[in-house]
């Protein structure tokens, strides 16, 4: 991270630079990385999807071209607004549910509670209630598989000709892990019926052939989206609450923003619209802590960025973190301010200086549901705890495809209301 910054503060806008004997180019100006992004015949390099393929299969995440297109179309039906309002219930239900068990002044850590309950929301939306068992084997594969593919990807980039690796007991999970899948998959399709969930919109969708998807298919796309719908929202919450303990009025004026709204009741999907600022702290999160902080896309033809020509085959590389904490497009760009977001300032933010979800194509197709669920989680959990951080824990982040607090965050927590910890 800091070398990119540091290469775009001392060469601009665009500059070259070679990962081992292979030449790159970084761009960071909102203009050049819309072009890029919206740009069809640039592709995503086959060494930045590797690690995620070996275990993922052909989802959204790994495929490009024609294929990724028609994927992408066919799923959309699944993440209308219509139908993600649909799930706001289960996660108001989820969240209460998990921190129901919380007790004032303790200590927790609240990565390891944010991916435990990112995981339960996205496994019951994607298989119904029915599957508790099986998304915990589902989580326990994912944990040995990871630290390997994220290995994969890293070796990927400096040797994209060796194959990722995986030693017995990883490659047992994998195995594992697309076995009980298809097992679900196969198992509703016999049953029929739509259930209201994810699953159940996969087996419906067709093409405009009438073309359906394939159980592998399901199976791929099954296991993407809990892949990327859990561990993203964890992270991003997570660093919305290291922000929250190192800016306490922040947290002090969400609470009494929820207190207003809310009261001591359960929050409700139509309390939403009514809680600009926890809005704005998830997008100021999403600022300052990428969750996703870089991506790349290689021309398949000669292409001009900036007054320079590019040839094809040349990796362009770009970084949400860096170009998000530009000074040129974001003031005092340290900060954590969440009014940047508010209706008053967001217009002075330039189009393509804030895409945390990616843009183009490729953007996140979960992007609304994340945000939705990342909001429902915060407001809960301020409207019970007032949470602090641990004296001495110093905070930092990895540089690993997917941004996250090296030693979780251990933090203490204090109840706002009594009568609402009754309630729990």
């Amino acid at each position: 991270m800091r070398f990119l910054a540091e290469l775009s503060r001392r060469y601009g806008d665009v500059a070259a630079f070679r990962v081992g004997a292979r030449p790159h180019v970084l761009i960071n100006h909102p203009e050049l990385v819309s072009r890029l992004l919206c740009n069809r015949s640039c592709a995503r390099s086959d060494a930045s999807r590797k690690g995620m393929r070996s275990f993922l299969g052909d989802g959204l995440l790994t495929t490009e071209g024609p294929l990724h297109l028609r994927r992408r179309r066919m799923m959309a039906p699944a993440f209308h607004r219509e139908r993600i309002r649909g799930y706001t219930e289960l996660m108001c239900s989820e969240t209460y549910a998990d921190i129901a068990s919380w007790r004032p002044g303790e200590k927790r850590d609240l990565h390891k509670d944010m991916m435990r309950v990112t995981f339960t929301i996205v496994t019951r939306a994607l298989f119904s209630a029915d599957r508790r068992d099986d998304a915990q084997e589902v989580e326990k594969a994912l944990a040995v598989i990871m630290p390997w593919a994220i290995l994969g990807s890293a070796m990927a980039n400096m040797f994209p000709s060796l194959p990722v690796l995986y030693p017995h007991r990883a490659k047992a999970a994998i195995a594992r892990l697309n076995r009980l899948v298809l097992e679900i998959v196969a198992q509703r399709r016999a049953e029929g019926g739509d259930r209201g969930d994810l699953l159940s919109m996969l087996l419906a969708t067709r093409d405009e052939d009438g073309s359906a998807l394939t159980d592998q298919d399901i199976c791929d796309e099954a296991l993407t989206l809990i892949f990327a719908g859990h561990d993203t929202t964890a992270n991003t919450l997570t660093w919305a609450w290291h922000l929250l303990t190192e800016n306490p009025e922040v947290q002090e004026a969400l609470y009494q923003e929820v207190q207003r709204v809310v009261g001591e009741r359960a929050l409700t999907p139509e309390d939403l619209p009514k809680l600009p600022l926890v809005e704005q702290v998830i997008h100021e999160t999403l600022r300052l802590y990428p969750v996703i902080w870089i991506g790349d896309r290689v021309p398949e033809q000669d292409i001009e960025l900036g007054g320079y020509a590019i040839p094809k085959g040349i990796g362009v590389v770009f970084s949400m973190y860096v170009m998000q904490r530009d000074a040129r497009f974001f003031p005092d760009p340290e900060r954590f301010d969440p009014a940047r977001f508010s209706p008053a300032r967001i217009g002075s933010i330039p189009d393509g200086a804030y895409f945390p979800f990616g843009a183009g194509v490729h953007k996140c197709i979960g992007h609304a549901f994340a945000q939705m669920e990342a909001r429902i989680i915060l407001a809960s959990m301020v409207q019970r705890f007032a949470i602090s951080a641990i004296p001495g824990h110093k905070v930092r982040g990895t540089r690993e495809l997917v941004m996250t607090p090296i030693g979780g965050l251990p933090v203490r927590l204090r109840a706002r209301k009594t009568g609402l910890m009754r309630s729990a």
